[in-house]
């Protein structure tokens, strides 16, 4: 009895205990198995969100891109013309080539089409009526934003035209199914920036943009924002891992249905830690209050140290200011303020120019003396509205709210000001800085966090570009110079892979200015739509970009293999400082003569003082490996720079070639003429070759010729001339031992 009384009473006891298990597991596992369905459910409806905002950010986007391009005097007034060239080249082509447009129409007020631009081919207006329909509500809304308000949302930004005129901008984006294609469209006004004296109505005229969203943009969406077999589908998928969303207007109207594999992260996550959790329930009991308590203290200290890292990420150790990661934080907020408060957001941009020059010339404890003082310095500024921030390690950006613009020129003006007084430090030493400020007006000059950073960073650089200690406010025309900067890099990288650089010679002529001896291979650049762009523009270009080493050898070999029809002159080539020091110029001078067969003595090499400067040692090395191959090299704008003279006698050159600067003072200048003389006389005593540039008139031709100069190169005998050009030029102006 009492051995089975006990069992009965192990039983009554350990039964509810078990089935208090079973019910916690049951309840464990049917809370993971709801878990799991809300979590991809979840995950399921954020990939919803997040594929219909990216396109409606995309949207954003290429709408903030157009209004570069309909925020313009130059558009307003070409459009007001009917300049179909124009609106050919900077509405159709530019737009196609730089952001991707596949459809452009330039509309009347009456919504007549006056331009039209499809697929690359400038198009007829009247077939506009096509797709007219799937614009309806967008011409619409944005002829009368008031009466669209509930369907639409249209931007309208202010435009202050100056003199105290005001216009206004208005632009609206939308996905529309457009010829059976779905894609993005841009209505924007086009307006001037400036004052004009013709009708400034924001409605009278409209450019239409239009983006295909095409199968290639959706696998790019997909990748950015890691979406399997994104795409565009005309059926519900019947497969359950595979998920739909159907994408509509703004109205409501259907575009297109997108389809893709969905993410399941709750089954997977199930799967992998079923066996974990079935351990874990099983120490649940006996850890669960352990871990509470434990808990309870180590959360309290995670709480304070994670205020503590998130105030030391975003404060700047040395001045104590906000830093690069509160700015971010910060100035999204003050945008979003301004805009609800109506009020404008000023931001400045403050570069100390001398920064690097002091910690170098005095030490770091200087430099940090230097900072503290002119965060002191711009504090003293600013009023509590204001945000003062270090996000770098020689510049400051500032924050005013409710600012005008007359105040914030004056407050930028101050700044420069007040940084170029000397700052003393320890020791008695005084230091002195420069600052450029960069500065510019939110919304005028942009809404978002992007834009206002990148073009208060423009101004900066057009202050510094300008000689530094300088304020200047942004000004759409920088905006306007970065597109064509770009654009023209663009062409120029294209130009150079295809080998489409051409060259032109410029001959040399002997003291007589009858006869050829010499010529001066140039480069020059055609762009199909650019048109003919001058080397003073293409030619440092090339050089910041890195392609001047590409562009020197085309020119070298291209050079080398026509003077092959010219057997008895010299073709000369410049060269850049990147060939020198960064390449093998030696290697393509040795390509070129053995690919053209041309003697080595028959091309020339010229260089000038600044590649010397860089590194005299590699300069000296490939100097004399030309010379060893037989290659004249030539000193080219002798003049110019600081330590000719000791140039002359260290790196013993074939040829002196006199700066142009030189030759225009002859008959103007005693001064000149007497340094010039002594040039000459120099060059003919070292036994070079002496050459005079820039020759134009026959009194510099006569007093050369009689100073003794070997060649004469300039306009007076020859502009730069076509190979062919050149073989006919030859032919009247043979060589001395031809003419013989």
């Amino acid at each position: 009895m009492p051995k089975k009384a006990t069992k009965h009473s192990t039983a009554f006891i350990t039964a509810p205990i078990a089935l208090l298990a079973i019910a916690a597991v049951v309840v464990v596992v049917g809370s993971m198995i709801v878990g799991v369905h809300e979590t991809d459910s979840i995950a399921m409806e954020r990939q919803r969100e997040t594929i219909v905002h990216a396109m409606q950010q995309h949207g954003e986007s290429l709408a903030r891109e157009l209004k570069v391009q309909t925020v313009w005097s130059e558009a307003y007034k070409k459009t007001l013309e009917r300049d179909a060239a124009w609106m050919q080249s900077f509405y159709g082509t530019y737009l196609e080539r730089l952001l991707g447009y596949d459809r452009i129409y330039v509309l009347s007020g009456r919504d007549a089409p006056v331009y039209a631009y499809v697929e690359g081919e400038k198009n007829s207006p009247e077939k506009f009526a096509r797709i007219e329909p799937q614009l309806r509500g967008l011409l619409s809304a944005i002829r009368d934003p008031a009466a669209y308000a509930s369907t639409f949302d249209v931007r309208q930004t202010p435009i202050d035209l100056g003199d105290g005129q005001l216009s206004e901008h208005r632009s609206i984006v939308d996905m529309l199914d457009v010829a059976g294609q779905p894609a993005t469209a841009v209505v924007a006004t086009i307006v001037p920036d400036r004052p004009t004296p013709q009708e400034t109505a924001p409605s009278a005229y409209l450019l239409v943009a239009i983006q295909y969203l095409d199968a290639g943009f959706m696998t790019e969406l997909g990748k950015r924002f890691d979406f399997r077999d994104l795409r565009w589908t005309k059926t519900i998928p019947s497969d359950p891992s595979t998920a739909a969303e159907v994408i509509t207007t703004k109205d409501g109207a259907p575009v297109g249905m997108l389809a893709w594999t969905a993410d399941r992260p709750g089954w997977e996550l199930l799967l992998k830690v079923a066996l974990g959790l079935f351990l874990a329930l099983l120490l649940l009991g006996l850890l669960s209050s352990l871990l509470m308590r434990w808990g309870r203290s180590k959360a309290q200290l995670l709480l304070e140290s994670e205020e503590e890292a998130r105030r030391a990420a975003q404060t700047d150790a040395l001045t104590g200011l906000p830093n690069r990661v509160a700015l971010n934080l910060v100035l999204p907020k003050l945008i979003r303020q301004s805009k609800f408060a109506r009020t404008r957001l000023g931001i400045l941009s403050v570069d100390i120019e001398q920064f690097r020059e002091i910690n170098d010339d005095f030490g770091h404890a200087v430099g940090d003396a230097v900072l503290l003082c002119a965060a002191k310095r711009l504090n003293g500024f600013l009023g509590t509205e204001a945000v003062l921030v270090r996000p770098g390690d020689d510049d400051f950006i500032i924050l005013v709210q409710g600012i005008e613009s007359s105040t914030l020129v004056s407050l930028a003006d101050n700044i420069v000001r007040a940084l170029a007084e000397p700052i003393p430090v320890e020791g008695g030493t005084q230091v002195y800085i420069t600052a450029s400020v960069g500065f510019a007006l939110a919304p005028q000059d942009g809404d978002s966090t992007d834009d206002l950073v990148r073009r208060v960073g423009l101004a900066l650089e057009r202050a510094k570009e300008s000689g530094g200690g300088k304020a200047v406010a942004f000004a759409p025309q920088m905006d306007l110079e970065l597109t064509h900067r770009r654009m023209l890099e663009s062409a120029l990288r294209s130009a150079v892979a295809a080998g489409k650089i051409d060259v032109v010679y410029q001959p040399i002529m002997d003291p007589t200015g009858k006869h050829v001896v010499a010529a001066e291979a140039l480069a020059r650049w055609t762009d199909p739509v650019l048109g003919a762009i001058s080397p003073e523009i293409f030619v440092p270009l090339a050089e910041e970009t890195g392609l001047i080493p590409r562009i020197g050898e085309l020119i070298l070999l291209r050079a080398a293999d026509d003077a092959r029809a010219w057997p008895q002159i010299e073709v000369s080539v410049n060269v850049s400082g990147a060939q020198i020091h960064h390449g093998d110029i030696v290697s393509v001078v040795r390509e070129a003569l053995a690919t053209s067969q041309l003697p080595p003595e028959r091309l020339g090499i010229e260089v000038t003082e600044s590649v010397l400067l860089a590194d005299e040692r590699r300069a000296d090395e490939q100097i004399k490996a030309l010379q060893d191959l037989g290659v004249r090299v030539a000193l080219d704008d002798f003049g110019s720079g600081y330590s000719s003279l000791l140039y002359l006698r260290k790196f013993g050159f074939d040829k002196l070639k006199i700066d142009r600067s030189f030759v225009e003072e002859i008959g103007r200048s005693t001064d000149s003429m007497v340094i010039l003389a002594s040039i000459i006389r120099l060059g003919l005593d070292l036994r070079m070759t002496i050459t005079a540039e820039g020759v134009e008139t026959e009194q510099q031709l006569a007093w050369l010729k009689a100073s003794g100069c070997h060649q004469l190169q300039g306009y007076l005998f020859s502009a730069p001339l076509s190979a062919e050009a050149m073989s006919k030029f030859l032919a009247v102006h043979r060589p001395v031992a031809a003419a013989s």
